[in-house]
């Protein structure tokens, strides 16, 4: 761990020695955010397995994630950004197959303000300012559950990683702003001559428009899109077309009066739907839906505004098909001419619940109650309720799950029922200071009929963290 820290100093240092001439300024910051995590029952109750949690289905874990920010101002026009990033379990230097000790570069960019026009600012490298409107559709981070860095196999839900290396573009014609985008969400073969005949590509626009009105009113335009090269060819002599996603949308939000903030969205996806089985080799169309409205209310009575207490009702859709394995859609009669389940594509929603680490947001209506308030002060009480259900039953009678130390896992579920569960979450923080901050997140997911009584079990987990910022 010495040699791993040495080296990164070393790098940072190294880094900036060509740049003392022309640097203006440089800052350096960063966190150390510590977790203590206790989970019971992810698998919702199917013990009979090897892939669960443990012998008997708990994990108690310590982890900690360290970040080192240095933010260099080479000109008025110039700068850069270098995150280093370590997230680790305690005690990984112990197992010398883990790599939870190294030390990794998370954001590396270059920034370009006016760069041959002045409204326009551009990004290059690895980026974490890809994130728009609430994360529904796009977030450089990706989708929950699916991380392979240090803590993939430990708590994958909990990363800080960026995933994307890319160019961002960046008008700012106030009150509009657009944003243009290419980035790589996996270049998979690099050779010598890169072979870019499997790569999964992104692509992003997206226009921001302040009306300047008293309800501060923005409205939001976008249309995403990712091309899956890796698939072509791969299912069999039909399935001779890149897997596509194209994703257009809406956003809007208001505050028509004062402490409501309302805010609604949709998007819908179209493209093509590869498979990657021999055994069905065919492509089909997407069509596919999302929608979320949210509102958000900081209560003005009188009597309770010391304790600012604000109210929010979420609800979220995502379309789904009448089975989510993709070869059991196809043989289905709603699914033979079009492909309707919604691809969580690079959201990241629901950070920290039992139910977003079990279940990729698709094929799901969720609606979300929460109330916060600050008792006394610098502290934060928060409660939330939640449930899911499905949008099309399934038909197949199994559903995957995803599992919180990686990998999935096959839960027996009932063939006339669509209420997947209920969740409550309780969560309070404490700021110590300006800098220091301690916080407790509970959490019980109950499986709703849907499922089984071989998988019915509640999940629950408990984290305490504390972080230090510098």
């Amino acid at each position: 761990m010495k040699k791993t820290i040495l080296l990164a100093v070393l790098m940072v240092g190294l880094l900036a020695i060509p740049a003392f001439a022309s640097v203006q300024n440089v800052k350096v910051s960063g966190d150390i955010d510590s977790t203590y995590l206790y989970r019971k029952n992810f698998d919702l109750g199917r013990h009979d397995i090897g892939t669960d949690l443990g012998s008997d289905d708990v994990q108690s874990v310590f982890i900690t994630q360290t970040r080192l920010r240095v933010d260099a101002e080479l000109t008025d026009n110039v700068s850069t950004v270098l995150i280093l990033l370590n997230e680790r379990g305690w005690g990984a230097e112990d197992d010398p197959t883990s790599n939870n000790t190294d030390m990794d570069i998370n954001v590396a960019y270059v920034m370009l303000k006016e760069m041959l026009y002045s409204p326009l600012t551009v990004y290059i490298g690895r980026l974490n300012n890809l994130q728009y409107g609430n994360s529904f559709i796009m977030d450089d981070t990706g989708p929950n559950n699916q991380s392979s860095g240090a803590l993939g196999s430990i708590a994958n839900d909990l990363t800080l990683r960026s995933e994307l290396d890319g160019i961002k573009l960046v008008l700012d014609y106030k009150p509009l702003t657009i944003d243009l985008f290419f980035a790589k969400e996996d270049a998979n073969t690099i050779t010598a001559v890169e072979d870019d005949e499997d790569d999964i590509d992104l692509w992003g626009a997206n226009a921001n428009y302040q009306l300047g009105d008293k309800m501060n009113t923005e409205v939001e335009t976008y249309f995403f899109a990712r091309i899956d090269k890796s698939t072509d060819g791969t299912g069999g002599a039909s399935a001779d077309e890149a897997d596509t996603i194209y994703v257009p949308g809406l956003r809007g939000s208001t505050n028509p009066i004062e402490g409501l903030n309302v805010q609604a969205e949709i998007a819908w996806q179209r493209g093509n739907k590869v498979y990657t089985t021999t055994a069905i080799g065919n492509n089909q169309r997407r069509d596919a839906m999302g929608a979320q409205a949210i509102a958000s209310y900081q209560v003005p009575l009188e009597a309770v505004k010391k304790w600012k207490p604000v109210v929010t009702g979420i609800y979220t859709y995502t379309s789904g098909d009448k089975s989510t394995s993709s070869d059991l859609a196809y043989s289905r009669e709603a699914s033979r001419e079009e492909y309707r389940a919604w691809d969580p594509f690079h959201e990241n929603q629901g950070g920290g619940t039992v139910y977003s680490n079990l279940f990729d947001l698709t094929n799901l209506h969720i609606y979300s109650v929460g109330a916060q308030v600050s008792p006394i002060e610098d502290v934060i009480a928060k409660v939330t309720w939640s449930g899911l259900w499905f949008d099309k039953e399934i038909r197949s009678g199994s559903l995957t799950i995803r599992q919180a130390e990686g990998g999935t896992l096959s839960v027996s579920t009932g063939r006339d029922d669509e209420e997947v569960g209920h969740e409550i979450d309780a969560e309070l923080i404490y700021d110590y200071t300006e800098d220091v901050q301690f916080g407790l997140l509970l959490g019980w997911f109950n499986p709703g009929d849907a499922f089984t009584s071989a998988n019915d079990d509640t999940a629950s987990q408990a984290l305490v963290h504390g972080k230090v910022s510098f």
